[in-house]
């Protein structure tokens, strides 16, 4: 039984982040407004990508918007490096989306490393969404993204795998009741 639980655990395992990755994916992201403060609702032109962006993984994700921030894209995360003090006001929120994972993945959450406080996230299969309303900080404010995925559907191999495995135990318990 020993093994069988083991067996079952690497499956999962190997499972949760295999191969899933951003590299080759359109992305979106940009900062909105989702209350009316008297300018009106939706994208902010200016703070964020003027249209979707293929992920390289490397240099040429690195992004500047305006003069208060760069973002970096890569398979496994995101980077937000603030270039100057700010403060955002009610309803302000910075949203990475059509997050498409290889491999069938799904976002599950983020990991995150940042020296900002107040903000919240809103995590959902394909989108990221940090709320902004009220949070202020300095040119050394950063947010780092790291996502936490899982494959929606096993991979053929792995399926296999735990078969072959299990059958392996069946024949092993046969045998030793024989015996």
């Amino acid at each position: 039984m020993k093994l069988l639980s083991v067996l079952v655990g690497l499956f999962f395992a190997a499972n949760a982040q295999a191969g899933v990755s951003l590299v080759g994916d359109l992305i979106d992201a940009g900062m909105y407004r989702t209350i009316d403060t008297g300018r009106g609702v939706g994208r902010i032109v200016g703070f964020g990508l003027d249209q979707p962006f293929m992920v390289e993984e490397g240099a040429a994700d690195t992004k500047q918007y305006s003069v208060a921030y760069s973002l970096n894209v890569d398979g496994g995360g995101f980077a937000i490096d603030y270039l100057n003090s700010f403060s955002w006001g009610s309803g302000i929120v910075f949203r990475l989306s059509d997050l498409d994972f290889s491999n069938g993945g799904v976002l599950k959450s983020l990991v995150v490393d940042s020296n900002m406080a107040g903000y919240t996230l809103n995590v959902g299969a394909d989108f990221i969404e940090i709320n902004l309303s009220g949070v202020r900080g300095t040119r050394d404010a950063y947010f780092n993204g790291h996502f936490v995925t899982a494959s929606q559907v096993p991979e053929p191999s792995s399926i296999a795998l735990l078969a072959l495995g299990l059958a392996g135990i069946g024949f092993t318990a046969k045998r030793a009741r024989k015996g």
